[in-house]
């Protein structure tokens, strides 16, 4: 049983890269060849280490999130966890950090998740809802501070 409380972030950098590169392309890969829109590059090419940090679990490496932070918008870019850790309540612990940090600034929380992706529903039992649709996404939105139990 994992331990929210040892769960921590660290600000990712360039030595994290090979490590979040391989979780990204295990974890996406099959979402984005079913919408015949996989680059192998894509993520090295637009990793930010500014909006970009490594999920720990007692220091070691287990995902990673990303957030762009705007005075009155919260991106959710990306969360990923190693598949060990999935499904364990990480993934919204983080969320709900990021729903509360979002309450106490008065930001809106937003995202994208690729159709197909089961992350979808974990976002939908956090409260979001879509917004609107392309081909390949979702855009979602946290309509305030109000988390289903």
């Amino acid at each position: 049983m994992i331990l929210l409380s040892s769960i921590t972030l660290r600000p990712a950098t360039r030595q994290d890269l090979d490590f979040l590169d391989k979780l990204y392309t295990t974890a996406m890969r099959p979402y984005f060849e079913k919408i015949n829109k996989w680059n192998p590059l894509l993520f090295r090419i637009t990793f930010d280490e500014s909006i970009s940090q490594v999920i720990e679990y007692d220091g070691q490496s287990i995902g990673f999130l990303k957030v762009r932070r705007d005075p009155e918008a919260i991106f959710l870019g990306d969360i990923q966890l190693m598949p060990e850790f999935r499904n364990q309540g990480i993934g919204t612990h983080l969320i709900r950090a990021l729903l509360k940090e979002a309450a106490t600034s008065k930001a809106t929380v937003w995202l994208k998740v690729l159709k197909g992706n089961p992350a979808l529903s974990l976002y939908e039992r956090l409260g979001f809802t879509v917004s609107e649709e392309t081909e390949g996404h979702y855009r979602m939105v946290h309509p305030g501070f109000t988390i289903a139990r």
